[in-house]
C-alpha cells in the first residue's frame, strides 16, 4: 500500500473516532434524553409519524396497555385529523434518572385545525392538558444517539371503550 493511502485511510479513521467521541459526549446521559425527547416532540409536531415510531422501543409498554405499534398507530390517529394546522408544545419540564432510564415530566399541549373532528379532540384534549405526562427514555443501542421510549404516562388520560388503534371509526371516538 502507498503512504499516501495508508495516510488517507489513517486520517479518515481519526475523523470517524474524533466524531464518535464527540457525538458520544453530546449524546450522554441527560443531555442524550433531553435531545431525543426533543426531537421526538418536533418530529410529532411535523407529523413525521414514521421517524417518531423508530424512536418507540420494541419494549414498549403503557398504561392503555399498548404496545410500540399500537402507540405508533394511535399518534397517528390523533395528527390525521389535524390537516390544516398541528402544533405541539412541550413545556415546564423535569428529568429524573430512574435505574436505566430517564424520565421527562411535563406538560404537552396540542394545537391545530381541520374538521369537525379535530375540534372535538381539541376540546377532548384540553381536559388533559393541565396534568403532565412522562416519557421514559432508555438507552438501547450502541450510537450514541440511540434513545427510545419506553413507557408514556399520564395520571388520567383513558382510552375510550372500544377503541382499536389504526381503526378510522373508532379513532373519531378518542
Amino acid at each position: 500500500m502507498h503512504r499516501l493511502t495508508l495516510l488517507k485511510f489513517s486520517g479518515l479513521l481519526l475523523l470517524i473516532l474524533f466524531f464518535f467521541i464527540f457525538q458520544s459526549v453530546r449524546w450522554s446521559g441527560e443531555n442524550g434524553a433531553i435531545k431525543a425527547h426533543n426531537k421526538f416532540i418536533d418530529y410529532f409536531s411535523e407529523r413525521r409519524l414514521g421517524k417518531c415510531s423508530n424512536m418507540i422501543s420494541e419494549l414498549y409498554s403503557d398504561q392503555w396497555k399498548f404496545n410500540d405499534e399500537e402507540i405508533s398507530l394511535a399518534l397517528r390517529d390523533l395528527a390525521k385529523y389535524f390537516f390544516l394546522s398541528f402544533e405541539v408544545n412541550w413545556e415546564d419540564y423535569s428529568i429524573r434518572h430512574s435505574e436505566d432510564s430517564y424520565l421527562i415530566t411535563g406538560t404537552l399541549k396540542i394545537e391545530g385545525a381541520g374538521n369537525q373532528a379535530t375540534d372535538f379532540i381539541m376540546k377532548e384534549m384540553r381536559k388533559y392538558q393541565h396534568l403532565p405526562f412522562t416519557f421514559h427514555w432508555s438507552k438501547t443501542g450502541m450510537t450514541p444517539w440511540a434513545w427510545q421510549i419506553t413507557k408514556i404516562e399520564h395520571p388520567t388520560l383513558s382510552v375510550p371503550n372500544g377503541y382499536i388503534p389504526g381503526k378510522t371509526l373508532n379513532s373519531l371516538r378518542w
